[in-house]
């Protein structure tokens, strides 16, 4: 995408033009990920999942999978040159706005950073890729299905296996457990909203100038006005 093209979606989006930019390459990773040979073996979940598939209003800046299905899981979580972290640093050579990839195999993930630099950006960027390697039971149009993905940032639409909101809800109620993220109270409000449930938005022992930074940074002003609330 150009400079005229991300600035009138930031303009029309009301968000940021590196937001505009990140979400076209996560759309464009997803595309090279699930037309891969490891795609058959994902599953898509995560803040980025809800906002592509179903249509959260918040940005968000990681793609996360969980890994599926009886398979030679040595030979894709190996060093070797046909393993997922070979193919992730293979797409520095694939797109030139990519300007370096990081990916290695951690205890219960694999994980992938890959740095991007447009020219009309002041700043490079990064978009995080996370694998869980954690053995569980994912049953096919019960956990998850196939959805296409589909966003105003790029014509591209990606076919792929999204974790069902069920699924992705209790993650994110797990998230919430551990850790202070407040993106993640967002999302588990969103999906409730989906699913037709009333829920109560608390952030107790939340950091409110941190929280609100970063609700901002990722939400359009539309929704500024409901962080606020959530916050007095």
């Amino acid at each position: 995408m150009d400079l005229i093209a991300a600035q009138t979606l930031s303009q029309k989006l009301q968000i940021s033009l590196e937001q505009v930019v990140r979400e076209e390459y996560e759309i464009l990773l997803l595309k090279e990920i699930f037309e891969s040979e490891f795609g058959a073996n994902l599953v898509f979940k995560g803040g980025t999942a809800l906002r592509l598939v179903y249509n959260s209003p918040r940005f968000s800046e990681d793609l996360d999978f969980t890994l599926i299905k009886d398979f030679d899981r040595e030979g894709f979580i190996s060093e070797g040159k046909n393993s997922f972290t070979s193919f992730l640093k293979e797409l520095e050579h694939t797109y030139p706005a990519i300007i370096s990839v990081e990916a290695k195999e951690k205890y219960y993930t694999i994980f992938g950073l890959i740095k991007i630099k447009e020219d009309y950006l002041n700043l490079a960027f990064s978009i995080k890729v996370e694998v869980s390697k954690r053995k569980g039971e994912w049953i096919k149009d019960k956990d998850y299905s196939d959805k296409i993905i589909r966003s105003e940032v790029t014509p591209l639409t990606v076919l792929v296996q999204v974790a069902q909101l069920e699924r992705i809800l209790e993650e994110k109620e797990d998230a919430i457990k551990n850790r202070k993220a407040p993106r993640d109270i967002f999302d588990y409000w969103y999906i409730n909203q989906l699913l037709k449930k009333e829920v109560k938005v608390r952030f107790e022992g939340y950091d409110k100038t941190h929280t609100k930074a970063e609700l901002h940074r990722l939400l359009s002003r539309t929704y500024w006005r409901i962080i606020d609330s959530w916050l007095e």
